[in-house]
């Protein structure tokens, strides 16, 4: 039989996926294994099989902290500012690509230097200003704060989209009589749902991890997002492992759905960019 040849290419992507699957796979791996033992069996052998699949850390973990409460807050916070946050974009992106407007450069300028700052420096700004209108533990405000922090990504990513667009699109819709906003949602946003799902999705991820804002401005145990709720399993004599082990992969189960339900848009938006390109 004729040896296989090992080419640089074929070990680089050996590397890469045995990278992806020490750095990924293995970590979920055993963290499903360790949400069925308890503290004592996960530092006596990390390794081994539990003894028996058991559900009583994830109850623990719906007792201790309200996981699945605390999940539907972070999904709720996700929704609201994803349809916030492209609601305004995709409005902005549309007009600045097809319009000549004054001062719509400077606009653009103004969200390109708020790309620039790091979100950490503003997180002092952001409670202050929450604090002086008294809106702490409020998810709306939140809500109003997340979809700013992504809003000059997502603008910038549906401008180029749109820019894309044939122009003939939106004059044979007018042509009809179909008025600029009816152009836009009838005719540029069905086009530009690779982009849209993309901007969602990796939004999403931000939104559903985020933790310095909402453990400063979120204090309510009924408000918290899943986050912040994570954090109260740190007890005043350690940390509660299996149970945290089960609250991780309860956490898990939304991104892993958010993503399986919006492959089709990703893979869409990817192979629209090849061809774009």
């Amino acid at each position: 039989m004729k040896k296989r040849k090992i080419t640089p290419g074929g070990l680089i992507y050996a590397c890469a996926a045995g990278i992806w699957l020490i750095t990924t796979i293995f970590p979920l791996y055993f963290a499903i294994l360790s949400s069925f033992k308890d503290d004592q069996t996960i530092f006596a052998d990390f390794f081994a099989l539990p003894q028996r699949f058991g559900l009583d850390n994830y109850i623990s973990a719906e007792r201790m902290v309200h996981i699945l409460r605390a999940t539907a807050n972070s999904l709720l916070l996700s929704a609201g500012s994803i349809c916030l946050m492209l609601g305004v974009s995709i409005m902005g992106a549309y007009v600045t690509a097809r319009k000549r407007i004054p001062g719509s450069e400077g606009v653009t300028l103004f969200l390109i230097a708020a790309m620039m700052i790091p979100i950490q420096s503003a997180i002092v700004p952001i409670v202050q200003m929450v604090s002086a209108i008294g809106q702490r533990n409020n998810l709306f405000v939140l809500m109003v704060i997340y979809a700013g922090i992504n809003l000059s990504m997502v603008f910038f990513i549906l401008k180029g989209y749109i820019e894309g667009i044939p122009k003939e699109l939106d004059e044979a819709a007018m042509i009809d009589g179909a008025s600029l906003f009816q152009t836009l949602l009838r005719v540029i946003v069905p086009v530009a749902k690779p982009a849209l799902s993309t901007c969602a999705i990796t939004s999403f991820l931000f939104i559903y991890n985020e933790l310095p804002i909402a453990n400063v401005l979120i204090t309510k145990p009924q408000l918290k997002p899943i986050s912040v709720a994570l954090l109260n399993l740190k007890g005043d004599f350690g940390t509660l492992y299996a149970v945290s082990f089960a609250s991780i992969v309860i956490s898990i189960i939304p991104t892993v759905v958010f993503y399986l339900i919006a492959q089709e848009k990703v893979e869409s938006s990817i192979c629209s960019g090849v061809v774009k390109g």
